[in-house]
């Protein structure tokens, strides 16, 4: 098992609670929401968990610093807690109002605003023309600033904790050279293929003009799969600074993006705990049409058991 580490930020006092604890899990999703780790602690251990004290998973390298924000008890004298990354505090709420400015530049400066500590922020290139975000969470702020920067590059990026590092990372570069299958490390699996949910075979962008008064209307469609499946529209309008030829650009993006089923895949395996959320590994189950590389979407680790659950999406 990994080490787990405890301080105490009212007295200061620090300890190896590794041997204390009788289950634990650690878990990471690519957006929407912080690591996570629960873990609970036997009787008797010789600490008092706090909320705000300070939890650090190890193996080796760091893997996990947060900060509790629940504990509970029970007759048996048994300690719980869950703790999370500092990404946690990106659930804030505030207004921003951001002009030519990138994704990078916008997490840098919410970052910096609240004092949350910044690692190596990826340069996701793409300028976004202007956002205006009332009462919007940090985080949600930041997720849109990445998906305009998926719609107009093509590009996916993912916020993730690094230790106690705010990181922005390119997905094509943070790959893992482990591969898991149906021969190896892979213990169960489930697969599904939807056209349910964000599938569109019709892009329908609009932008107003305010020169002309005029709503511009922007469409592309694939007719093969709209025989198919019927019509699935994707409808948005879009920033006024936009010109004819990056809208159809971005349409075009779109119609890339969401023209196909999403499939959903997740599978138990032997634990590797340079698995998180974001990074890609190399997949091959044979029954199904699983055999590539695949993003981990979410990842759960038990770390007693040294197992772990994935769910990804296709790259």
């Amino acid at each position: 098992m990994a080490s787990v580490y405890y301080q105490n930020i009212e007295t200061g006092q620090a300890a190896d609670i590794t041997t204390a604890i009788t289950a634990a899990s650690w878990k990471t999703k690519r957006a929407g929401s912080p690591a996570q780790l629960d873990f609970t602690l036997a009787p008797g251990a010789g600490v008092e968990l706090i909320n705000g004290g300070v939890v650090t998973l190890c193996k080796g390298a760091g893997l996990f610093r947060g900060y509790i924000f629940k504990i509970s008890k029970n007759e048996k004298g048994e300690q719980s807690a869950t703790a999370y990354d500092q990404i946690r505090y990106l659930k804030n709420k505030d207004t921003y109002v951001f002009q030519g400015k990138t994704a990078t530049q916008i997490t840098a400066q919410i970052a910096n605003d609240f004092g949350i500590a910044l690692g190596a922020l990826e340069n996701t290139g793409y300028v976004i023309p202007t956002m205006v975000e009332d009462s919007q969470t940090l985080l949600d702020i930041i997720l849109k600033a990445l998906d305009y920067t998926l719609i107009n590059t093509g590009k996916l990026f993912y916020l993730w904790d690094d230790c106690g590092r705010l990181r922005l990372s390119d997905v094509a570069k943070d790959t893992l050279t482990l591969m898991i299958g149906d021969s190896s490390l892979a213990t169960a699996y489930t697969w599904e293929s939807s056209i349910d949910n964000d599938t569109a075979n019709k892009i329908k962008l609009v932008r107003d003009n305010k020169e002309t008064g005029r709503r511009e209307v922007y469409i592309v469609q694939d007719s093969g799969t709209m025989g198919q499946w019927g019509v699935l529209q994707h409808y948005a309008k879009v920033a006024q600074e936009l010109n004819p030829a990056q809208i159809e650009a971005q349409a075009d993006t779109l119609l890339a993006l969401k023209n196909r089923p999403k499939t959903s895949f997740s599978l138990a395996a032997l634990g590797d705990l340079s698995v998180r959320a974001g990074r890609s590994l190399f997949i091959r189950i044979g029954d199904i049409p699983v055999n590539g590389r695949y993003i981990c979407d979410e990842v759960t680790h038990d770390l007693l058991k040294e197992t772990m659950t994935i769910k990804v999406v296709l790259v």
